[in-house]
C-alpha cells in the first residue's frame, strides 16, 4: 500500500492501473519525437533553399503525420476515460491507415533512384526497400487485426502501438544515418521498441498478451531478414527492378 503526499493510500492494484494508461500514450510521444527527428531536415524543418518537393511526398507526409498525431489523441482518450469519442474517432484512423498503406509502398518504389543516387548503395538500398514494404505489410495487417478486434480493448491497443512502431522504421533509419552513417542504431532500435511492449505487459499483467508477443516477433523478424536479404546477391536484384 503507497500513501500519497494526501494522506491518501493507493493500493498496488491502483498505482499498476495509472502506469499501465499511461503507457500508451508516452510511447506515442516517444514515436512522435523520432518521426519529426528523421523527417525534421527534409520535411518539417526543410529549408526554402532546398526546393519542393513533389506532391504526393506532401500527402504521404501529412497522412504518416497524421497518423502519428491520431495515435496520441487516441491513446491519450483512453487513458483519460473518454471511450465514446476514441470510438468515433477511429473512423478517421481507419482511413489514415488506407492512405498510408495505399502510398508507402509508392513512395518506396519511386524513391529508389533517388537512394542509390545519395548512398551509392546497392546494400543498404535493398535494406531501405525490403524492410519498408515488410513493414507496411506489417502495418496492414496489425491494423486489420486491431479493426476486428476492435472491442477487445487490450488487444486492440497493444496491435495499433506495434503498427506505428512498424512504420516509424523510415524516420528510425534516416536518424540513423544522419547520426552516425549506418542505419545500424535505427535497426537496433526498431527491434527494442516492440521489446518495450513486452517488458510493459511483463511489468503490469506478469505475461505478455499473446498480441505483444506475435507482433512484436512479426516487426523483429522482418528487420533480421531485411539485414539479411540485403546482404545476398538478391539485393541488386531487388534494387535493379525498382530501377
Amino acid at each position: 500500500m503507497t500513501i500519497t503526499a494526501a494522506g491518501m493510500a493507493i493500493s498496488p492494484a491502483t498505482s499498476n492501473a495509472r502506469r499501465h494508461s499511461a503507457f500508451f500514450p508516452s510511447m506515442s510521444l516517444l514515436l512522435i519525437a523520432f518521426v519529426f527527428l528523421g523527417f525534421a531536415p527534409t520535411y518539417y524543418l526543410r529549408p526554402a533553399a532546398a526546393g519542393p518537393i513533389p506532391g504526393y511526398l506532401h500527402v504521404h507526409g501529412a497522412a504518416m503525420s497524421t497518423w502519428f498525431l491520431l495515435l496520441l489523441v487516441q491513446t491519450a482518450l483512453i487513458a483519460t476515460g473518454r471511450r465514446a469519442v476514441h470510438r468515433r474517432l477511429g473512423v478517421a484512423g481507419a482511413a489514415v491507415a488506407a492512405v498510408v498503406v495505399i502510398l508507402n509502398p509508392l513512395v518506396v518504389a519511386w524513391g529508389v533512384p533517388h537512394q542509390m543516387a545519395s548512398n551509392n548503395s546497392t546494400q543498404l538500398t535493398a535494406l531501405i526497400v525490403v524492410a519498408d514494404l515488410l513493414l507496411v505489410g506489417i502495418f496492414l495487417v496489425l491494423v486489420g487485426l486491431a479493426i476486428v478486434w476492435r472491442r477487445s480493448p487490450e488487444t486492440h491497443s497493444r496491435l495499433l502501438l506495434l503498427a506505428s512502431i512498424a512504420v516509424s522504421a523510415p524516420a528510425l533509419g534516416r536518424f540513423s544515418l544522419r547520426l552516425i552513417d549506418t542505419p545500424l542504431l535505427g535497426i537496433i532500435v526498431l527491434m527494442v521498441l516492440p521489446l518495450l511492449v513486452v517488458a510493459h505487459d511483463r511489468m503490469m499483467m506478469k505475461r505478455v498478451h499473446p498480441a505483444s508477443a506475435w507482433g512484436s516477433a512479426a516487426i523483429i523478424s522482418s528487420v533480421v531478414a531485411s539485414v539479411v536479404i540485403s546482404n545476398t546477391a538478391a539485393a541488386g536484384t531487388i534494387v535493379g527492378w525498382f530501377l
